[in-house]
């Protein structure tokens, strides 16, 4: 393979920088198109640049494509800086509207979540402007799944329609009205934890607190808003959130110890997983067969028809 870029706009989304043995500096860079896709790059000497290359910045690169260990890379020979361009037009996005996936999840919080304190306490979120266009906005994760403009509130959409599900499959098990609460909040803590201006990041609340801790904070400041608040339910919300990611090793501070936290945490592990499949099928352009191995998941993946 020997294709040619030439003056081709991209956005870098990570950056590397180091050095060669022969002490040479050279780059690492993830770069986005204008369709949000990433793109792997290489570029040595880059000390040779007119400016030092920052995650985020917007550049016209001159690169040849080429199979580096059985994947596509950039080989960069130049970079330039661009301005007046927005980043948001570099991020990849959500394939489904925003607003009607918001205006779906508020009419199933609507028809599912019965008890007023609960309903009032809903009332309060998607009364929030401020803290409602960074849910809208945000991705699920930095990288693994749901990782774009948008992925936090799909993967939400998501876990509550199967919460829905579940609530009539389990009716004699569960309370629905707090299983619809937990999906709902179970990651709103992630509008604190990430930062997508440039590219996709933690913020230092994420890295010092996380987004667990950070969503219960979130949770029971507006349950201090509601007047006499059933105390138990506060603390099944926050063991719900707490609790979702299922154990001590995967950042869980509490394992799930009620029906709907079992419920939740499967539900979110599922919806997660299921995207990032694709996700992998769709970055490697799997149509049918295997990808490559995926050192997170620690396998292989098929797809067949």
């Amino acid at each position: 393979m020997n294709l040619n870029v030439s003056g081709e706009k991209y956005m870098i989304f990570e950056i590397n920088h180091n050095v060669t043995k022969d002490s040479r500096p050279y780059i690492r860079v993830i770069l986005t198109d204008k369709d949000g896709k990433r793109h792997n790059g290489i570029m040595f000497d880059s000390n040779k640049l007119d400016f030092t290359p920052e995650k985020g910045d917007i550049v016209s690169v001159e690169a040849v494509v080429q199979n580096y260990n059985g994947q596509i890379q950039l080989k960069i020979s130049n970079m330039e800086k661009l301005g007046e361009e927005s980043r948001l037009d570099f991020l990849p996005k959500t394939q489904f509207n925003i607003q009607d996936m918001f205006d779906e999840l508020k009419e199933i919080m609507d028809k599912n979540v019965k008890e007023q304190p609960l309903k009032k306490l809903l009332n309060l979120f998607f009364g929030d402007s401020k803290t409602v266009k960074l849910f809208k906005y945000m991705p699920a994760a930095k990288n693994v799944h749901h990782a774009y403009v948008g992925g936090l509130l799909e993967h939400t959409l998501s876990v509550a329609k199967l919460a829905e599900k579940m609530c009539g499959y389990y009716k004699e098990y569960v309370n629905p009205d707090l299983l619809m609460v937990g999906a709902l909040f179970h990651d709103i803590g992630k509008i604190f934890e990430l930062n997508a201006e440039k590219g996709f990041d933690y913020t230092d609340s994420g890295k010092l607190v996380g987004h667990l801790l950070l969503g219960i904070e979130l949770i029971n400041n507006y349950i201090a808003q509601v007047e006499d608040f059933p105390e138990n339910y506060k603390y099944i919300i926050d063991h719900m959130i707490a609790s979702h990611h299922g154990l001590l090793e995967f950042g869980s501070p509490k394992k799930p110890k009620t029906t709907e936290a079992i419920i939740l945490h499967h539900i979110d592990d599922m919806d997660a997983k299921v995207n990032t499949f694709n996700s992998i099928f769709e970055k490697e352009e799997v149509q049918e067969g295997w990808s490559s191995y995926d050192r997170l998941l620690e396998r292989q993946l098929y797809r067949h028809s």
